[in-house]
Parts: C-alpha cells; sequence; structure tokens
C-alpha cells in the first residue's frame, strides 16, 4: 500500500504527522522528514514503538528469551497478563512491548485485541510467526534507527493537530468506516471508533493548514462524507493480494480458475 501512497507525497515538506500509526508502513517507506510525530491509541502499540526507540537491545535480548520449544505456552503466559494490557503511560514499557509483539506474530491476522469481552479473539494460530526470529530482530533494529528522534505519542487524533503549518503533511489512515458499523465481535480493531468520529476528523483536517492525506475503505459513504467538501480530491487505489480467493465447491466443479483479489482504497488529499 505504502508504493501506491508514495507519488501522492509531497516532496517539499519539513514536518510529518502520522496520526494512527499502526504499523507504520508508509513512514518507514518514505524518505524521513526534518521533524516527525507518530501516534496511536492502541497501549500496546505506544509501547512497543516507543521501546523500538529507547531501548532495541533490551527488547531484542527479551525476545531471545521466550522459550520457543513451547510457543503455545509462552503465548498463554503473554495473555495472561491482564496487568500489562491495563497499564498505561510508560509503565512497564518494555514487557509491554514484547507482550504486543509476541502476541500480534503468533495470532490470526496479528489482530491484537486487548479488549476482555472479546478475549476469544486472543488464540494461538500462527506458530510460524515466531520463526526466524534474527531476521526479524534484524528488520527491528532498521526501524529503531529511523525511529531515532521522532516525537511518539499515545493520544487522541485530536491532539496531533495543533500548530500544523502548510509544510507539515499529515497523513490519516483511520479505522474503516465499515469497521463503525459493525457489530462489537465482528469488529477489527481494539476499541471503537464512531461515525460521529469519523466526521470529526474529516472537519478538524479540513480546517487544517497542512497539506493531508486520508485513506479508507472504498465505500459510498466514504465518497459521500468527502465529497465537494472543503478542496477534497479523492483518488481510487487498486493493487492485487498475494494470495487467491479461495472457491467454492461449486466454482470448482465448473473449472472456475482461481484469480487474486484485487483491493481497492480511496485515497483524499487537500491539494
Amino acid at each position: 500500500m505504502a508504493k501506491l501512497l508514495a507519488p501522492f507525497i509531497p516532496p517539499d515538506h519539513e514536518e510529518y504527522r502520522e496520526i494512527f500509526f499502526g504499523g507504520g508502513g508508509l513512514f518507514f517507506h518514505k524518505p524521513k522528514a526534518p521533524r516527525n510525530w507518530i501516534n496511536d491509541l492502541h497501549p500496546g502499540l505506544y509501547a512497543f514503538w516507543k521501546t523500538l526507540r529507547d531501548a532495541y537491545p533490551a527488547f531484542a535480548a527479551l525476545c531471545r528469551e521466550q522459550d520457543a520449544s513451547n510457543l503455545r505456552a509462552t503465548f498463554q503466559k503473554w495473555i495472561d497478563r491482564r496487568d500489562l494490557m491495563e497499564a498505561r503511560g510508560d509503565d512497564a514499557l518494555l514487557e509491554r512491548a514484547l507482550q504486543y509483539y509476541f502476541i500480534n506474530r503468533t495470532v490470526w491476522y496479528g489482530r491484537v485485541v486487548y479488549d476482555p469481552a472479546r478475549r476469544s479473539r486472543l488464540y494461538f494460530s500462527n506458530p510460524e510467526g515466531w520463526g526466524n526470529l534474527e531476521k526479524k530482530l534484524a528488520h527491528l533494529k532498521a526501524c529503531s534507527e529511523k525511529l531515532q528522534g521522532v516525537h511518539i505519542t499515545n493520544l487522541p487524533f485530536e491532539a496531533c493537530l495543533a500548530d500544523a503549518t502548510p509544510r507539515t503533511l499529515i497523513y490519516a489512515d483511520p479505522p474503516y468506516y465499515r469497521d463503525s458499523l459493525d457489530h462489537a465481535c465482528s469488529k477489527l480493531y481494539d476499541g471503537h471508533f464512531t461515525i460521529e468520529q469519523h466526521v470529526l476528523l474529516r472537519d478538524l483536517l479540513a480546517l487544517s493548514s497542512a497539506r493531508v492525506m486520508v485513506s479508507y475503505d472504498a465505500t459510498g459513504d466514504i465518497r459521500k462524507l468527502y465529497r465537494g467538501n472543503r478542496g477534497w480530491r479523492i483518488h481510487k487505489l487498486e493493487w492485487k493480494y498475494c494470495g487467491r480467493r479461495a472457491l467454492t465447491n461449486h466454482e470448482r466443479e465448473a473449472k472456475v480458475k482461481e484469480a487474486k483479489v484485487t483491493g481497492q482504497e480511496l485515497l483524499i488529499v487537500n491539494y
């Protein structure tokens, strides 16, 4: 996805802010700006990125200490640490970072959900995810190096927009709009991003003097939300997933050929 976004990045920005950082794909793909601010409201992700920036050697050592001979038991140990999941701020950052990373590597689709009402989403399903640890740590070391000097916060997105200038680039990749409409058990993300927050995000970004990029799921609701509103331009992005769509029995009998799935998102810019 970052490769599709890269051509839209203004080359002359002096500050970069990513207010829903997640995995940081665009930040790590693009050249580093003179000033950078990354933010994510998930307490585990915040702990992970801040620990990588400030304490990579200790994090790598703790990764190597994990019992790889019984990954299921190690997984259980970490998901039972509710104290770490409930910690906030800078408490126990190192352990929280390892907890998040280990679960992320070994759970279904890497979805780390701390909500106790959705504990069923935390099940050990990807033991291969902890393989090739030294290769993973080499990648994380490179990430740590790029994170040096970067401002890292754990704030609501509204708190990350002040004092932006025309030389600021704000990239927002909020939770999918359709996720806000789903039943709690079906949601992809920890926490809940309401329809009202999607509207607030649009309105606050429209008031900013920064240049803004917003990526969203390609739905009619998003087009309606941004169309004709304060100079937004909407671009449709498409790509092919590496995997292929599974065929139904009927399709196999009809000898339908498997095809790669096409992904679609909308990129919305104000420049």
